[in-house]
């Protein structure tokens, strides 16, 4: 029991500096990214990609956690975070949300339940196939309106 809650406490830990990243992130004007591309951000945070469905604009960002879990005996090995955006430029952080992940080989994860952290929404997750992956991002935002979000990563 200790120990399964000092591994909750560490990811926790580990959950607020990409939060608080993320939220600085949110703060900057990330529309002028290009589509397609991924943007380094330090040597452990890579940009997604922007996807926009019906008025909202999702940018998201993969921190990679596999040497931190690992010390504490954990298989995850990537952090995703997610931000909503109105085409006026306002948050949207009410909702919900859940990623489908497509790995590499083919294989569709099942939906994994995104939390709701400043603002943004995000989970941990096990990218530990070399290659492409593509991220389906299935919201239920404050609107009511359910709407599916792209996202891809390479995996190198």
């Amino acid at each position: 029991m200790k120990k399964q809650i000092f591994v909750l406490m560490m990811v926790a830990l580990l959950m607020i500096p990409a939060a608080v990243m993320a939220m600085k992130m949110m703060d900057g004007d990330m529309s002028k990214m290009s589509r397609g591309s991924s943007m380094p951000m330090g040597s452990n945070m890579v940009m997604l990609q922007g996807s926009k469905v019906d008025g909202i604009t999702a940018s998201a960002h993969l921190m990679d956690v596999k040497a931190k879990m690992a010390e504490n005996g954990m298989s995850t090995t990537h952090h995703l975070m997610v931000g909503f955006t109105t085409d006026a430029g306002e948050k949207v952080s009410k909702g919900q949300v859940a990623v489908k992940i497509e790995a590499p080989d083919g294989k569709v994860s099942s939906a994994k339940k995104m939390m709701g952290m400043g603002g943004q929404f995000g989970v941990d997750l096990t990218l530990d196939q070399k290659g492409s992956y593509h991220f389906k991002i299935g919201t239920k935002l404050a609107d009511g309106k359910k709407r599916v979000f792209h996202m891809h990563y390479e995996n190198k």
